[in-house]
């Protein structure tokens, strides 16, 4: 697993988005989260306590507040699939918790960019 003191979140919002347009080119609806992928990992790169990693491939764990969150792209988002952050626990498996925030459109990303903290608070209570 690459960390974002490994590599630049520059390097790592290529890395996603060669990603998706090589493996996933010809399906809009994954192809999509493209261009939210910038504002994300910028918002994720602010609020994470100890950096962000690369896991599985294709998803991001980070801390934040102590608790321990991952995005990842998931097709039961909105109408036609977008990025959830999810709280996961370390336990044996990696349970998860409740969807803490969900995108699905580059509006939404930008608004998970300027309130990021605000969101995982809220979610946090």
């Amino acid at each position: 697993m690459a960390t974002a003191s490994a590599l630049s979140t520059d390097r790592i919002a290529n890395y996603f988005t060669g990603y998706l347009c090589e493996r996933y080119g010809n399906r809009r609806h994954v192809r999509q989260v493209a261009t939210w992928i910038g504002f994300l990992l910028k918002a994720i790169e602010r609020v994470a306590e100890e950096g962000f990693e690369i896991s599985h491939t294709r998803q991001i764990k980070f801390r934040y507040a102590g608790h321990q969150f991952k995005a990842r792209y998931s097709h039961q988002v909105g109408s036609r699939g977008g990025i959830e952050i999810v709280e996961y626990f370390s336990l044996h498996g990696s349970p998860e918790g409740a969807v803490a925030v969900e995108v699905t459109s580059l509006d939404e990303a930008e608004e998970v960019y300027r309130k990021f903290e605000q969101r995982l608070d809220d979610f946090l209570g």
